[in-house]
Order: C-alpha cells, then structure tokens, then sequence
C-alpha cells in the first residue's frame, strides 16, 4: 500500500501541465528565473520578457526584507506575493536556503560578516542562540520542518519540489565534511518525501555529484561558479537537470559599480534538454507546472561557453570592428583578469555563458548576461560548439602568467 505522501505526489503529476505563453516572444528567451525580493511589483515586466517560473525562497528564519516568500503572507492572504504570483500565471520553484553558504552550516555555525566570524546559528525560535553549536542532525531536522510547513502554507502541492542551498565549494576529500553532508540531506530527504515531495539541491559538481549516487536528491541544479570542484565535469556528463547560467544580472536597468539601477537583480536558469519532458518540481495555481518542452530545448541550444580567454565583443560582425562602448552602453562588463589592470574592455569572461544569435562572417552575436538583449558580436571562434560540454577551470591567473586570458578553443 503507498503512504499517503507518495499517493499525493503520484495524483499531483496527473495534474502536470506543461503551457505556452499568451504573447509572442522569443522562444529562447530565459523561462526560469530566482531572486531573494519580492517580485509582486515586477511580475508584469518578467511575464512579459517571457518568464514562466520564479525562484522564491523558504528559510527558517528572517535574513532580509523581501527574501522569504512567507513574510508576505500564505496563500489564504489575496496580497501575498504567492497569489499575486500565481495571479500573474506564473509558477513558483521553491528554493531553501538558510545561512548555507559555508560547510559551517553543517557544524551549526554561520559567518556572521559585521562581527567578522562564525557564530551559532539560532535555536527554533530564530532568536536564542545556543552556547552550544547545533548539530547537524539538529540543523536537518528543523530546515526540514520549516521547508513544510512554509510549503503548505503557501498551498505548495504535493509531488512539486523543494531545492536546498549548499552554495559553497565542497572538496570531495574533506571527509567530515561529506558525512555531515550525506546526514543532513538523509535526513531532509526522508521527511520530504514522505509528505510527497521531490527533493532537489544547489550547489557545485562535487555536492550533486555525491547526493545523486547516495540517491539522497531527485533533481540537481549547478551553480554557476567557473571554479567550484567537479561543476565542469559534472555539468559535461549530462547528470544536471538545471544550470544557474547568470548569477545577479540586471534587468531592464543597467549594472553600475555592482548595483542593478532602475531593475531586477536576478538569476537566470536553463534546463537540461535531455531531461525536457521530466518536471522540475514547478508549480502553479492549477498544480505542477512544466515549460513546454520544445522551449526547454530551444533556451538549451542558443546557449555556448566562452573557451577563449580573451574574447571581445565588438559592434558589427567585422574583425576590424570596434569594441561596443562600455561606458555609455547599457552593459557593465566584468573585468576577467584585474590583476591585468589596463582599460575596461568588454571582454566575455573565460567558461561563462552566452545567448548566441545570428550567425554572419565568421562572428555571431551574444547576449552576454542574458537579460533578453544582444550586446554585439564575438567571433564563433570563441565559443564552445554546443552547450554539452563546459571548459575545464584554469586555476592559474594572472599572477602565474594569465593562462586563462590565454587561453584558446580546442
């Protein structure tokens, strides 16, 4: 006999349904975004750009205004931004992630950046601090409990997803740290999936790679970091079902000295096409939700690495072209190698990703932080030939001779 759980999870995924935009946009356009704000005065706009899915967050406790999807209310309050989301026709990805961005996390601990150190994370209540650091088992058992009951709250139903946080380079031979990590998602994923959900994790190759082969997630989403251990090799063997491609870009305003004015600060997301016609756990006001699969695939295909360490985008598809004008142009472009000083160019960074467009002479324009517009050209030279395969990290910078910048396509 099922467990009332997985019963629940199996009538859900009946009620799977996968929809097209009302309006006409361009299909490889970005479908699946997140932020840590509350989007319910941008829905409009991402809706119109083509967005189908936002990325929203459950956390046990407060960190800033406008990151938890809860503090504005559940799904009972018509001004909550899950109504107003759902409102919108726009389905939601569940995100965890509570002060998870160091392996202290599994020792109870966080960094606490004014005090300059780690410090014990808070008991259940979000305000006494223990004198001793929670264990891990601890840690576990109340993310779990405040992952289900924001999910219900919110009217999450059954067989969608939660995604748990682990955005630090985990090294695959730190071995305490990896039996930490098997502990706390055994114990997550057990209670998860037992009131019916999918289990997912973020974070580098390392991380999904382990919890996949414990068999401890059901869906793994890459960070986008260049040199987190394992994350190139494990997004070139195919095991991921999403990629973060862009963390932080600007829409619809423009990127200055590290602020979004005027816009959105977001991440974007692209899934896996050889997982296209399986659901990553989205969900709507009407049950699960999944993009179309043709626009899975169509975001996948329009999307290549930069393998050339020095790679410039320049106004017209012309080798003799100049470069596009950073400094009143609606782009802020990282500086890749600072260590090199000179001018700021606009230089795509080594291994990260582009939307590419039409092809001519042997150049093809990018979008080179995928907010929706082209920047100009690169030369096809530059990119990788398809998304399949990401270039291995160059540790080496500038300061062991700049073997990235050096860097040429194979």
């Amino acid at each position: 006999m099922l467990n009332s759980g997985l019963a629940r999870a199996m009538l859900a995924v009946t009620l799977l349904c996968a929809a097209v935009p009302a309006h006409a946009i361009e299909r490889d356009r970005i479908a699946v975004i997140d932020a840590s704000k509350n989007l319910s005065g941008d829905l409009a706009a991402l809706e119109n750009s083509g967005v189908e899915v936002v990325g929203r967050y459950l956390g046990r406790c407060p960190q800033w205004a406008g990151k938890r999807l809860i503090d504005s209310g559940d799904a009972r309050n018509p001004d909550s931004e899950v109504r107003k989301i759902h409102g919108a026709s726009l389905a939601i990805m569940s995100i965890y992630q509570y002060l998870s961005s160091s392996k202290e996390k599994f020792n109870g601990r966080y960094w606490k950046a004014d005090e300059k150190r780690f410090v014990n994370l808070p008991s259940k209540d979000c305000t006494t601090i223990p004198r001793e650091p929670n264990t891990v088992t601890t840690e576990a058992e109340l993310d779990a409990e405040a992952a289900l009951d924001q999910a219900l709250r919110l009217g999450q139903p059954a067989g969608s997803a939660i995604y748990f946080g682990i955005d630090f380079n985990f090294d695959p031979n730190d071995a305490d740290t990896k039996q930490k990590m098997l502990t706390y998602f055994t114990i997550v994923t057990k209670k998860l999936r037992a009131a019916g959900h999918l289990v997912g994790a973020y974070g580098s190759g390392g991380t999904l790679e382990l919890l996949l082969d414990r068999g401890l997630i059901d869906r793994a989403w890459l960070s986008p970091s260049r040199s987190y251990a394992g994350s190139s090799a494990f997004h070139s063997s195919g095991r991921w079902h999403m990629f973060q491609a862009w963390a932080d870009s600007c829409w619809f305003g423009r990127k200055n000295a590290g602020k979004c004015r005027n816009g959105i600060e977001l991440d974007t997301n692209i899934q896996n096409k050889s997982f296209a016609t399986a659901h990553m756990g989205f969900w709507g006001a009407r049950g699960l939700y999944r993009v179309e699969v043709a626009r899975v695939r169509a975001i996948y295909e329009s999307r290549r690495f930069v393998c050339n360490g020095s790679t410039l985008v320049r106004r017209d598809a012309r080798p003799d072209a100049a470069p596009i004008d950073t400094a009143s142009g609606p782009r802020e472009f990282l500086r890749c190698e600072p260590g090199l000083g000179g001018p700021q160019l606009p230089q795509i960074c080594y291994a990260s990703v582009v939307r590419i467009g039409r092809s001519k002479n042997g150049f093809v324009e990018v979008d080179h932080d995928d907010d929706g517009r082209f920047d100009g050209w690169t030369e096809s030279a530059n990119l990788t030939r398809s998304f399949t395969g990401k270039p291995m990290w160059i540790e080496d910078g500038p300061t062991k001779g700049g073997a990235r910048r050096a860097a040429k396509c194979q």
